[in-house]
Parts: structure tokens; C-alpha cells; sequence
């Protein structure tokens, strides 16, 4: 009985078996704007080529989303903490978007050259 008490007091010191799993993340090899935990964008401006693929990935402790203004109709699926979408741009130009849940504070934009 001693035995398992140990073991179970060391299994929780050192997280096993405990918790959430750790969240899985998918594999990100273009251009990346974060939603770190201040209500924005990070970087709020993006410049990026024909072709490149932009992810969102939401660092915050709110649900987020990104939602185009200018460019083209593409809204993300609620993007809650931990969660990533992208979009691949496809033709040149400026593309303005917000978060609507904060439209007041997350503003951003990507410039999408030839």
C-alpha cells in the first residue's frame, strides 16, 4: 500500500496521468499571424506573395476568429484557444480583416504581392 501511494504522489509531481493532453499542433510552413493574449493581431500587417498560405493561430484565452472586409468573402470557423486556421492567397492585393468578436481592437491586414 505504501508502495502505490508513492507512486501515485510521483506519478502526480510529474504530471502522468493528470490534466489535459497536450494539444496537438499541425505543421505551419508559411507566413504565421498570432493572436497572443493583448486583443490583436501579431504582426497587424503581413506582406506575402501569390500562392503563400497565411495561418491564424489563437494564443489567447478567448475564442477568435478572422473575418476578410476587402478581398474576398472568407470567414474562419470560431477559433477557440490553441486553435489555428489558414488561407491561401490567390491573387494579389489588400486584405483587410478583424476578429468580430473584438472588431474594436483586432484589426489586421495582408498585402499579397505578385
Amino acid at each position: 500500500m505504501k508502495r502505490i501511494i508513492i507512486v501515485l504522489a510521483l506519478g502526480l509531481l510529474m504530471g502522468v496521468g493528470c490534466g489535459a493532453p497536450p494539444a496537438r499542433t499541425q505543421s505551419i510552413t508559411g507566413p504565421v499571424v498570432r493572436m497572443p493574449k493583448s486583443y490583436r493581431f501579431d504582426p497587424p500587417t503581413l506582406q506575402v506573395k501569390v500562392g503563400d498560405t497565411v495561418t491564424w493561430i489563437n494564443e489567447d484565452n478567448f475564442t477568435h476568429n478572422v473575418h476578410f472586409l476587402s478581398g474576398t468573402d472568407w470567414k474562419s470557423p470560431s477559433l477557440r484557444p490553441g486553435s489555428q486556421t489558414s488561407f491561401t492567397f490567390t491573387q494579389p492585393g489588400e486584405y483587410r480583416y478583424q476578429c468580430d468578436f473584438h472588431a474594436q481592437m483586432m484589426k489586421g491586414a495582408i498585402i499579397v504581392v505578385p
